[in-house]
């Protein structure tokens, strides 16, 4: 059986890839349609979203990172996943469960990194 770091770095790199080529979509769509609402600005924002976050969670679980660390990551990672999954979704209930989900794993992530940061002595400034 082959180990989750042979599986996982390159799935990474395929999917940040894929993000990649999402990405490209997108800012061909727009610019070809002069960044007029068009139909594939949502779905290529949003699959360029859910893969690059996809992407940072499977190589966040092949990392030796604290802990800590890794939760932070993965809720980062997975806060991508979910905001792009909501953009395929109709509105409704759903959807804004998702939402409060992606809020709470953005203000968690960026909490904790702060939280880590206060606790650190300033940089001397001289």
């Amino acid at each position: 059986m082959a180990s989750k770091g042979k599986i996982l770095r390159p799935l990474s790199g395929l999917l940040f890839l894929a993000a990649l080529v999402a990405l490209a979509v997108l800012l061909f769509s727009d610019s070809w349609h002069h960044f007029r609402p068009a139909g594939r600005h949502q779905q290529a924002g949003a699959l360029a979203l859910m893969l690059v976050g996809a992407s940072f969670v499977c190589v966040q679980l092949d990392t030796r990172a604290r802990p800590t660390t890794k939760l932070k990551r993965v809720l980062l990672g997975l806060a991508f996943v979910l905001w792009g999954g909501e953009q395929f979704l109709p509105q409704g209930q759903l959807v804004t469960a998702m939402d409060g989900a992606v809020i709470t794993f953005f203000v968690v992530d960026i909490g904790l990194v702060i939280l880590g940061l206060l606790r650190k002595r300033p940089a001397d400034t001289t």
